[in-house]
């Protein structure tokens, strides 16, 4: 008999690669860091050959593995696909959903084909904004779900967390060509109040004794990256988005490190409808940091 692949094998090899971390993956997965590796090693018994390398720090594709990734997700995504769409389009009435200004494009792209096509019925009301002031609105019952990035340290109340979508580790950003200057107070290009990197990093200069300064202060991220890729300020933002013309900052630079972070789909408190519980599926499959 032919052997078959198990699914939630190729789900623990995808989230490692996107990850690039056993330990990461593992705590996406809510695995242990052992399952994760016989997950790969039942994976690699079937490929035929290793899939990954890793050192103490990163997990690198092989040949054999970059072969499998992209045969592999297609089968996956078609999977989860397959498995959306037994779901019967009935539901109805609006929902509020509250996104972090940074993720709505990806969230909205794979979400909204899918609930236009299956779920005609459903009114989606969308809201991007800080994770800090979007928790506020969904806490007095003016939005329905959204997409918080909290501190992974901080505990979500178990009955209102949907899922965790992913981890993500702010990082110091600046020009290429910028020398931050120690004398002088840290010149910042920041979110408002209510980001959650914004809380952490000043956080965590004044924990330093680091005195600091905003040059620039704005809702978008345009203003932001133009002020730091133009070596006006240093910023923040999630390592697997920092831009060509920045470099990441480490502690060599004079600067701390900063606390890892979680995206969460998060429920309002009450009782959710089932309009929210479709648009959470959706989100839930399709959705990838």
């Amino acid at each position: 008999m032919a052997e078959t692949i198990d699914i939630e094998l190729l789900r623990t090899f995808h989230a490692i690669v996107r990850f690039g971390q056993f330990l990461a993956a593992s705590s996406f997965l809510n695995k242990s860091p052992s399952a994760v590796s016989l997950h790969v090693r039942r994976l690699e018994a079937l490929a035929g050959g290793r899939l990954l390398e890793r050192d103490n720090q990163t997990v690198n594709l092989t040949p054999l593995g970059r072969r499998f990734a992209l045969q592999s997700a297609e089968l996956l995504l078609l999977h989860d696909r397959m498995l959306a769409s037994f779901s019967t389009p009935v539901a109805s009435g609006r929902v509020r959903l509250g996104i972090s200004e940074e993720y709505a494009g990806a969230v909205l792209s794979c979400t909204l084909p899918h609930l236009s096509a299956d779920f005609p019925h459903i009114e989606l009301e969308v809201e991007t904004g800080s994770s800090g002031r979007l928790n506020s609105r969904l806490q007095r019952g003016q939005l329905d779900l959204a997409l918080l990035v909290e501190p992974v340290e901080v505990t979500a109340p178990d009955a209102r967390c949907i899922k965790t979508l992913g981890i993500t580790q702010p990082v110091w950003v600046a020009a290429h060509d910028y020398r931050l200057d120690l004398a002088r107070p840290v010149p910042l290009a920041l979110h408002g109040k209510g980001c959650p990197y914004r809380s952490v990093a000043v956080d965590a200069l004044t924990r330093l004794g680091r005195r600091w300064r905003v040059v620039i202060m704005s809702a978008g991220v345009t203003a932001l990256e133009t002020a730091i890729e133009a070596g006006l300020a240093i910023g923040i933002a999630d390592r697997a988005q920092v831009r060509p013309g920045m470099r990441v900052l480490t502690t060599a630079d004079g600067l701390p490190e900063l606390p890892v972070h979680e995206l969460r789909l998060m429920l309002a408190p009450g009782k959710s409808s089932e309009a929210g519980e479709v648009v959470a599926g959706l989100i839930g499959h399709g959705f990838q940091l």
